[in-house]
């Protein structure tokens, strides 16, 4: 039998020995995947209308939360993810993906102008011309991370 694991770095190595001496062979050529809760290898699976859609991580400018609806936002469309977004917080590269409100994430290279504001505030045009808000909250967490 053949299986393809996607866990993080620390369990894979544990199970992909245990699987192994089972007699099972761990290949990326294999149509049975094992995924671990949580993880997300560089891809966010999301939903466009009924259809299930692989999102890459370069691809996404900014996830935002509506609600009970955590949408994911490209340079051209928008989708769908069942994942929370505190969630997708923790699983995001920090290198590469920051919060900055209670409501939004944000790609570090998607911002085109930073506009300050009043009352320890920052208006953040992002490359696809959408303007999203860093709040007061996180306005030292933004500050620090772009050492403005």
């Amino acid at each position: 039998m053949k299986i393809k694991l996607r866990l993080s770095n620390a369990r894979k190595d544990q199970l992909a020995e245990d699987l192994s001496n089972r007699g099972i062979e761990i290949t990326e050529n294999s149509d049975l995947i094992l995924t671990e809760d949580g993880y997300y290898g560089g891809e966010l699976y999301c939903k466009e209308g009924t259809d299930t859609v692989i999102v890459a991580h370069p691809d996404i400018l900014y996830i935002e939360s509506l609600g009970k609806d955590v949408y994911v936002h490209t340079i051209n469309k928008s989708f769908t993810t069942t994942t929370r977004i505190y969630v997708l917080e923790k699983n995001l590269p920090n290198e590469q993906f920051v919060r900055i409100s209670n409501s939004v994430i944000i790609r570090k290279n998607a911002i085109q102008r930073i506009r300050p504001g009043f009352s320890q505030k920052f208006y953040l045009t992002l490359k696809n011309g959408d303007t999203v808000d860093v709040t007061r909250t996180y306005y030292y967490r933004f500050k620090e991370y772009y050492g403005i």
